[in-house]
């Protein structure tokens, strides 16, 4: 009978180390994410003059670095027509030494002539901005992981759906992880 109990006991055991084996390992893949990109980030991003690197806007965005490397966007842009932008879909791989490089793309789903104040045409009842064709946006950017924020510079451009290229402009980007 003694026997019989201890074989339990140790069977028991086994089963409960067992089960904790997937519990440990989440805890680890976490802290794996945590010492990287991995993860659901607030992003603040300031338009830039290219040249003079003045800000001209700033806006928020959502991303998602997923492992394997892949990335989804949603940002909020003042100067798109509501439903004019679609979420962002990429890549992003590590440098190392906390320096990462990313990728994404974004359709610009339907055409918006410029309203800008101060023009003869602005009309306040509709968003301010420089106008959108229908095509895509694409946004690449160097990111630099310092414990639980990024920051961030690069390029966008705006592409027509035949691919050429009617718009670029510089931005940085400051994100902290969303917990």
């Amino acid at each position: 009978m003694n026997r019989t109990i201890m074989r339990v006991a140790c069977i028991l055991s086994m089963s409960g180390g067992l089960l904790a084996l997937p519990g440990a390992g989440a805890a680890a893949q976490t802290r794996n994410a945590r010492e990287g990109i991995v993860g659901t980030w607030l992003v603040e991003v300031t338009l830039r003059n290219c040249e003079t690197n003045a800000p001209l806007h700033t806006d928020n965005a959502v991303i998602s670095f997923h492992w394997g490397g892949t990335i989804s966007e949603s940002a909020r842009g003042a100067a798109f027509a509501p439903g004019q932008r679609g979420a962002g879909h990429g890549s992003w791989i590590h440098h190392g030494a906390g320096i990462y490089a990313q990728k994404l793309i974004a359709p610009v789903t339907y055409d918006t002539q410029p309203n800008l104040p101060g023009t003869p045409t602005f009309d306040p009842t509709r968003p301010a901005g420089p106008g959108f064709f229908a095509g895509w946006q694409t946004v690449t950017h160097t990111l630099q992981l310092k414990g639980d924020e990024l920051v961030s510079s690069g390029t966008n451009a705006f592409h027509r759906f035949d691919g050429s290229v009617y718009r670029t402009g510089c931005s940085t980007a400051v994100a902290r992880r969303f917990e």
